[in-house]
């Protein structure tokens, strides 16, 4: 048994690899912020196994200024207003104030996570949640938050896993985000000339 135990740990290690790298690729080419969002997201639900998720990118005052959410198959945008709460109060507030990722296995008996109508027993009820702060070059982009609606869902491989996801998104975001900002003003420009 012991013979089959590195290979396996080596076969793991390299799907994983393989995973990240496609990841890479796939949300390198996105310059529009907003479809970067929507792949991330998706990628993440996918291979962490989240049947919700949504992204908050942030500026240089790690204030929100786009968001996204997933639920299921439907892609909801322009929801920052609606994640703001979260951001000040819910986990993903944690995550940018400690800048570290947060597994809550059982939403209904951690204060981090903002209590929604939705989570209340005669609804969708308790969850499981997990949420990864985006770096790039040491500054936060973003947070991923990634939800299941049974608790237990995620342990620290997904939070492993989806911290790994939120890495290799961190330089793309913050080049869309400068992209969209560079289009901002050539626009203002033009309208001024």
């Amino acid at each position: 048994m012991s013979v089959k135990e590195p290979w396996v740990e080596i076969q793991a290690t390299r799907t994983t690899l393989e995973l990240l790298y496609n990841i890479s690729r796939e949300i390198a080419a996105a310059l529009d912020l907003r479809t970067l969002l929507q792949r991330v997201v998706a990628l993440a639900m996918k291979h962490v196994g989240a049947i919700s998720g949504s992204m908050i990118v942030l500026d240089e005052r790690s204030q929100p200024i786009e968001a996204a959410i997933i639920v299921g198959e439907q892609i909801y945008d322009s929801v920052t207003q609606q994640l703001q709460g979260t951001l000040e109060q819910g986990l993903a507030g944690w995550v940018r104030r400690n800048r570290g990722a947060a597994l809550i296995p059982d939403t209904s008996r951690d204060e981090r996570w903002l209590k929604r109508p939705d989570d209340a027993p005669d609804k969708t009820g308790p969850k499981a949640a997990l949420c990864a702060p985006i770096l790039a070059r040491d500054r936060l982009v973003g947070i991923l938050t990634l939800v299941h609606s049974t608790p237990n869902s995620f342990n620290d491989d997904h939070l492993e896993l989806a911290q790994a996801i939120a890495d290799q998104a961190g330089i793309a975001v913050l080049n869309a985000r400068l992209y969209a900002e560079s289009q901002r003003q050539a626009r203002v420009m033009t309208a001024l000339a």
